[in-house]
């Protein structure tokens, strides 16, 4: 009897001596006198096939084939293989489509430059290794779907093309046929409209979101993402959080089997930045930054004088059993100048001071002084000096390229931390003026909520970001939904009131017909899924990407247009 429908990586002992009906890709040719082994794949796995040379066509990698057989054992199995210890007689092959030969190996071991694979992204997604990534995200998203679904949220979808919101990038803009200068803005987010959500009455909200940032590229970006997007009503932070944690803890004990231990630790962002250097801190491992102040008072190196007699700070982390090589700090001193300082370093063994590039400018005695109350034997330290703010970026960079060059972080661990306590703005010293530091929905903290627009600097807000492994993988807040604090929020970003009314009068008006208190969270799951597989850019995570400028190069995309279609969205190229 012929059984149907049968996948290639299905094919098991259970099937054997049965004639079977298989349909995938070539994906390896072996000729060996009278007969040829086939490797047939589809994304359940591959299995080996015998076939007589008595075919009337050409075979080659990649063509799409349909084959009868019987299933066998194999003389020699393949441990390596699922399948590998059975194989198929093939008592008939028809060819469905005929490849031609491919720009190159579709194989989990074969390396291509990434414009390449991204040019040919189908003949890259065939991969097993590339496959795996993109059934993972599917069962990953489908999870979390269920879990709110089980708690009574409700999917709902907002618009694509909608108006634009000031989220901290730019939009990418739409022109219509409507009129002249008329735009619509691809969302940043939903947020307004998760806000209405609530004003509508639907308590708790959530959306597999597409939202688009036109900013700058990097491995974890691309023009447009997906995030999980929730609101809820009558809700507090410790419940949103909570939630949260809940969330990802069900989603992946079911997904991957991995128990995670909750609650997660919280962190106060100025602790983050004075320890760590960074509001996205990797507690994979330690490296913490500790102030150096004291022991440089009597120094004679001028500019360590000159910072001391200026109230500024010498900071500096310590890498244990690790002696950074000049060309290694190189590197890493790169990281602290592009923010800003430059960094030294001096290295020890048994707390005597085995190098130190500045010499008598730096006291040997005030260094090994300096492991002794530390504790510090072997290894080396790091120091920079300089404003607080600048001094715990620049060592913060530095700290992530020590961990990049010597692996000190453990790739399996995932280290979840909560971010709180945000500051309500921060200072653009492009324009010199302060901006909203999340967006502008954001609810002062009680404590702020009577000075917040005096003294800006001291705000706080009701702000979370969830960090994982340094990656800021979700960010939400309580809202505004007070309709005098939320006019007092866009004066404080110099909004007039006639860009107040036109930019979000819709959203003040619907505060006037009975708001409940609300807040929530997006998750970016391209970057979450990006750490879950241990891939290196999100580009490996999603089916279509762009790469680092943008560009779709299997589409060539964006592309001109016919200048007649620009004179029917009144726009013209300058």
């Amino acid at each position: 009897m012929l059984n149907e429908n049968i996948y290639c990586g299905c094919v098991t002992e259970k099937l054997l001596d049965q004639t079977i009906e298989i349909n995938g890709w070539i994906r390896k040719i072996r000729k060996m006198g009278a007969i040829t082994f086939l490797d047939i794949a589809d994304r359940y796995g591959i299995v080996q096939v015998i076939l007589k040379n008595n075919y009337h066509f050409e075979l080659t990698r990649e063509s799409v084939v349909n084959i009868k057989g019987k299933v066998v054992l194999r003389k020699n199995p393949n441990k390596d293989l699922a399948t590998g210890k059975i194989e198929i007689v093939a008592t008939n092959i028809t060819l469905l489509s005929k490849a031609k030969v491919t720009p190159f190996v579709v194989d989990d071991n074969f390396v291509a430059f990434e414009d390449v694979l991204l040019k040919h992204r189908y003949l890259d997604l065939r991969r097993s290794v590339v496959q795996k990534k993109i059934i993972f995200r599917s069962k990953f998203i489908h999870a979390l779907s269920n879990y709110l679904i089980e708690k009574d949220f409700i999917h709902i979808e907002t618009p694509i093309l909608a108006k634009p919101t000031p989220e901290g990038a730019r939009d990418y803009l739409v022109p219509t046929r409507n009129g002249k200068n008329m735009f619509y803005a691809l969302p940043q987010s939903p947020q307004i409209f998760k806000q209405l959500l609530m004003v509508a009455g639907f308590l708790k909200y959530f959306q597999i979101a597409k939202c688009f940032r036109d900013e700058d590229l990097r491995a974890d970006r691309q023009p447009e993402f997906t995030q999980l997007d929730i609101e809820m009503s009558f809700i507090d932070e410790d419940k949103i959080m909570s939630i949260v944690e809940d969330l990802l803890k069900t989603t992946l004990k079911k997904t991957m089997g991995i128990a995670l231990n909750t609650p997660f630790m919280r962190m106060k962002y100025e602790q983050a930045m004075n320890f760590y250097g960074s509001d996205k801190p990797d507690l994979r491992y330690d490296l913490k930054l500790v102030d150096l102040t004291s022991f440089f008072q009597n120094s004679d190196f001028n500019a360590i004088k000159k910072n001391i007699a200026e109230k500024q700070v010498i900071k500096g982390f310590f890498v244990n059993d690790i002696i950074i090589t000049n060309s290694n700090f190189e590197q890493i001193n790169k990281y602290g100048i592009d923010k800003g300082l430059p960094s030294f370093y001096f290295t020890f063994k048994n707390k005597k001071c085995l190098f130190n590039p500045l010499g008598k400018k730096i006291e040997k005695k005030n260094l090994e002084n300096i492991c002794q109350k530390f504790n510090f034997e072997n290894g080396s330290l790091i120091i920079s000096y300089g404003p607080l703010e600048e001094v715990n970026e620049a060592l913060g960079a530095c700290r992530i390229k020590v961990n990049d060059l010597y692996k000190i972080a453990n790739d399996n661990n995932l280290c979840f931390v909560w971010i709180i306590d945000w500051p309500l703005f921060e200072y653009n010293k492009q324009e010199k003026t302060f901006v909203a530091a999340h967006h502008p929905f954001t609810s002062p903290a009680k404590e702020s909520l009577a000075t917040f627009t005096t003294d800006k600097v001291n705000a706080k807000a009701r702000a979370y970001d969830l960090v994982l492994n340094g990656y800021e993988i979700g960010g939400g807040s309580i809202r505004i939904t007070d309709f005098d604090i939320q006019q007092r929020m866009f004066e404080a970003i110099n909004l007039t009131p006639k860009q107040i009314q036109a930019k979000f009068g819709y959203l003040l008006d619907a505060f006037k017909y009975g708001v409940p208190p609300h807040g929530g969270i997006a998750l970016g799951l391209d970057r979450l899924i990006m750490l879950l597989t241990k891939s290196s850019s999100i580009k490996e995570i999603i089916a279509f990407p762009k790469n680092s400028h943008g560009i779709d190069l299997m589409l060539n995309a964006p592309s001109q247009t016919d200048p007649k279609n620009l004179d029917d969205l009144f726009v013209k190229i300058k």
